[in-house]
């Protein structure tokens, strides 16, 4: 493993670091979720790329909806990276963690990267992620139609108490 970039991923900016195989911190910044920011870590991907052979090892956590433009960044240029479960990387950047911060979070990330087997990531496609989300909404329309059907069944009681005795 050559390098490894981390982010901790907040609303609409994350914070990077590229840690060298020494485990020496080379590179921070904070990068905001625009086109054009994305570009120039494009190039500073592709820079790591070409100056060391292989592709440097990319890391961060899941945070929902704004983790998405970070994951959609890596799928478009098709680089390979690990998506941690919250949970997962707080459980394995307790030992480290001092004060909690983006900046501290980024760099537990990186140090713990070396240390710890994480899988990559695997983009399941469009399809998969559409039936997901169908999934969801489906579940959601049949938890709430249960409700409606408790309500209903309620107010039929209370409307004709002598319903059930016919």
């Amino acid at each position: 493993m050559k390098h490894v970039i981390a982010f901790d991923v907040s609303m609409g900016k994350s914070y990077m670091v590229v840690y060298n195989a020494l485990k020496n911190c080379v590179f921070e910044e904070e990068i905001n979720h625009y086109r054009t920011e994305f570009e120039g870590l494009k190039k500073k991907i592709d820079e790591l790329a070409e100056g060391y052979g292989e592709q440097p090892e990319i890391v961060f956590e899941a945070t929902g909806v704004y983790s998405r433009p970070l994951e959609r960044f890596m799928n478009e240029n098709q680089y390979t990276y690990c998506l941690l479960n919250p949970l997962e990387a707080k459980l394995q950047c307790d030992s480290l963690r001092i004060h909690k911060t983006d900046k501290s979070d980024a760099h537990r990330l990186a140090l713990t990267h070396f240390t710890t087997d994480r899988r990559k990531k695997e983009d399941s496609g469009e399809l998969l992620h559409q039936l997901k989300s169908l999934s969801r909404y489906y579940s959601e329309l049949d938890g709430e139609l249960s409700v409606i059907r408790g309500r209903m069944h309620k107010v039929i009681q209370l409307t004709f108490p002598e319903l059930e005795k016919i």
